[in-house]
């Protein structure tokens, strides 16, 4: 998805492709400013609350994956536009604290925007933003006329900004001044980017001039003649020696740009920025004007079409690619997968052209031997053009088109195998892929679509009738071989992923495969199978585990049975004795009702003494408030994981918590002794956390044993004298 593709769904209006292209998105967002240039659109087009749900999801997946400052950069862009609601504000302030808190210019910010959990306007937000633009490296514009300048420092305690500006002239503002006089630019003007991001102009002035004369256009007004436009450009951006190559490349991408209207002669051309583009007809029109290329025709056709466009912009546009279809049908001068893409398109909708689709794919799959060849199908450019083109198979091989493709079915593309598979099924002749579970089954890594695939059949009764049918066992276990591998191999691979669900539905779902496999299975098939779910690792479904794990448990279950832990190794609890849990919920309670309120009662008073700036007992009062309040926090989850000590099943003669130690170091002779208690009982020397490093060297050691422990002199070694119950 690109900043082009969301951009286009808002100006089409199509709300539903935007959602389903959004959602697409969440589960690994590309670039911030594809997601921001969306939602000002949708603004600009009045559609704040669905800028704001939109906004919402993506700032919870960016959040997820660790991406605060991309988070904030898309929710502000919302605020700034005035759509927002108290959840993104609270949400954008936690942000802010996470992202900022550590910063020198964090609490002058505050100070000047006023921004704070009793205060949370879109304008505090807005001014708190405004004081980051003026902190080092960030680009500012005088508009007294020195033009444009890079922080060099904010010095808060002096409240004072140096910059440097573009011509070499340092200088320092007082911060109030610095606020009215410097105009912060966007990193995405093109007088910022001149000063911190030349490489980027340079590359927009190779590969997409369009957005550079709109970057300039921007700066006088939305209007530029060659003239300005040069004297922005050169010689920074585009060499002098080479403006001739770029001036002609850029008029002529610039005319088919949406955004800008081309006005005056062809020698001197004005570009005016457009308050809004072209609509989706004119454009396309436009755009199919200067496309030479017949698979780039349809390509943009295809885009085109996929925006909503009225009836009559569709004409249009149909009329313009059957010309160029029957123009290349009669010159020879395109490849067929071209002409075959843009056949298929037109009778899609209808429109017949001198030579059907079956001829012309019987043109482009057989070569000059006779034989088919199956990869051809790639050349032709989308999925659903794949697709239309497997429907003409019998038109374009004649009677016999099944035997040709099933004797070479592995090697048909991954993208047509379900059509196929589906166009030999409604012909009656499925029954004749089971000769093809041979080749595919060792390979399921190699052939997972059509491992899958002939899976389904086999569990349809597609091969019911066939000799050659394979038995359901071992069908069984090459389709968890499948879902083992594909767990493996799905990330960052969507169709991957697709499969592993289709996989998933096939064995635990209506067909219930799995269930047919396990009615009678043998316990030595049965451990096979359990290990090849054991060895699938996390990404395994675990559908398809706990039905096995299910079977297994009523069958054989000894086939799962494991050491039971000791409890305490059990992580998700904290034994302690009767009266260090006494202690620590007297300490809780001391917490919550005696010193939290104290303190907001400090807070209160500090407040109360006037401004805040300086107010060194408010400071404090608010860091004493985060250091309680975490405080209480991590106390109540650690009281809720609390287990009594004495209730705990204490084996005799082995080191455990609620036991007393005695032993001897074996190097000195030296006796000494421990006891092993919970964290809230080490109140006295000689008592140790059983949590502790310390510990991990005595717990499970039986009475007579001998063991290490590391000392600040080494490792030390000893022999355990005795081994007695405490509790």
């Amino acid at each position: 998805m690109t900043q082009t593709d969301l951009v286009s769904l808002v100006r089409s209006q199509d709300f539903e492709g935007l959602e389903q292209a959004w959602q697409s998105g969440l589960t690994e967002p590309g670039d911030v400013a594809i997601y921001r240039d969306a939602i000002r659109a949708l603004c600009e087009s009045d559609s704040q609350s669905i800028a704001l749900s939109l906004t919402a999801q993506m700032v919870d997946a960016l959040i997820e994956r660790g991406r605060a400052s991309d988070a904030l950069a898309l929710g502000t862009t919302l605020v700034d536009r005035g759509a927002h609601n108290d959840t993104l504000l609270q949400q954008l302030f936690s942000l802010l604290e996470k992202e900022f808190s550590t910063e020198d210019w964090y609490g002058l910010a505050m100070e000047v925007s006023h921004l704070g959990s009793d205060n949370m306007s879109p304008d505090s937000f807005k001014s708190f933003l405004k004081v980051r633009y003026y902190t080092a490296g960030s680009v500012l514009y005088h508009r007294a006329g020195w033009g444009e300048c890079v922080v060099e420092e904010l010095d808060c305690s002096a409240r004072e900004v140096r910059v440097k500006f573009a011509s070499g002239k340092e200088q320092e503002f007082p911060l109030t001044s610095a606020l009215d006089s410097l105009r912060p630019l966007p990193k995405e003007d093109l007088r910022a980017m001149r000063l911190i991001n030349i490489e980027e102009l340079q590359r927009l002035a190779l590969e997409e001039p369009p957005v550079l004369i709109r970057k300039a256009a921007a700066i006088f007004r939305g209007k530029i003649n060659s003239t300005q436009l040069k004297g922005e450009l050169t010689p920074t951006i585009v060499p002098i020696k080479k403006w001739a190559t770029f001036w002609k490349k850029a008029k002529s991408a610039a005319a088919s740009d949406p955004w800008l209207q081309v006005e005056g002669s062809t020698t001197r051309p004005v570009f005016v920025l457009r308050k809004k583009p072209l609509s989706l007809a004119e454009e396309a029109e436009r755009s199919l004007a200067h496309v030479e290329n017949l698979g780039e025709a349809l390509s943009v056709c295809r885009e085109y079409m996929g925006r909503n466009l009225d009836p009559i912009g569709q004409e249009l546009i149909l009329d313009l690619v059957q010309q160029r279809v029957e123009a290349a049908l009669e010159k020879q001068n395109e490849s067929h997968a071209h002409i075959l893409d843009g056949i298929l398109l037109l009778e899609e909708r209808n429109r017949q052209t001198s030579i059907s689709a079956g001829e012309e794919l019987r043109t482009m799959l057989v070569d000059e031997s006779g034989e088919l060849d199956p990869e051809a199908f790639t050349r032709l450019a989308t999925n659903q053009a794949r697709e239309q083109a497997v429907v003409r198979l019998p038109e374009a091989l004649g009677e016999t088109w099944g035997d040709q493709c099933i004797a070479k079915i592995s090697r048909f593309p991954t993208s047509v195998l379900e059509p196929m598979v589906l166009a030999l099924q409604e012909d009656g002749q499925a029954i004749k892929l089971v000769d093809a579970w041979g080749l595919v089954a060792p390979y399921p890594r190699r052939h997972p679509v059509l491992t899958y695939l002939l899976g389904k059949l086999f569990a349809e009764g597609a091969f019911d009738d066939s000799p050659e049918k394979p038995d359901l066992i071992s069908v069984g276990r090459v389709m968890l071989h499948l879902a083992r591998v594909v767990a493996s191999d799905r990330k960052g691979n969507p169709a991957l992923n697709r499969l592993r669900t289709r996989l998933t539905s096939l064995l635990t779902g209506r067909l219930k495969l799995l269930d047919r496999c396990l009615e009678e299975i043998t316990k030595v098939e049965l451990a096979n199978y359990l290990g090849i779910t054991e060895r699938g690792g996390d990404d395994f479904p675990v559908e398809i585990s706990d039905t096995i794990l299910r079977v297994v448990a009523r069958k054989f279950p000894d086939l799962t049975a494991k050491a039971e832990r000791p409890f305490w190794a059990q992580e998700e609890y904290i034994y302690c004795t009767s009266s260090g849990i006494a202690r620590q919920r007297e300490e809780y309670r001391l917490l919550v009702d005696e010193k939290i309120p104290a303190n907001s009662a400090a807070i209160g008073t500090a407040a109360s003494h006037g401004d805040l700036s300086e107010n060194s007992e408010w400071d404090a009062a608010l860091e004493e408030q985060r250091n309680l309040t975490g405080r209480a926090d991590m106390m109540d989850k650690e009281l809720r994981c609390a287990r009594i000590l004495e209730d705990a099943n204490i084996p005799d003669g082995v080191i455990c918590p609620g036991t007393l130690v005695r032993f001897t170091f074996l190097d000195s002779g030296q006796s000494e002794e421990y006891k092993i208690l919970g964290p809230w009982d080490c109140i006295e020397d000689g008592i140790i956390n059983y949590r502790a490093p310390i510990a991990a060297a005595f717990l499970g050691k039986n009475n007579g044993e001998q063991g290490e422990i590391d000392t600040p002199e080494g490792k030390r070694p000893f022999h355990i004298d005795s081994v007695e119950k405490l509790v």
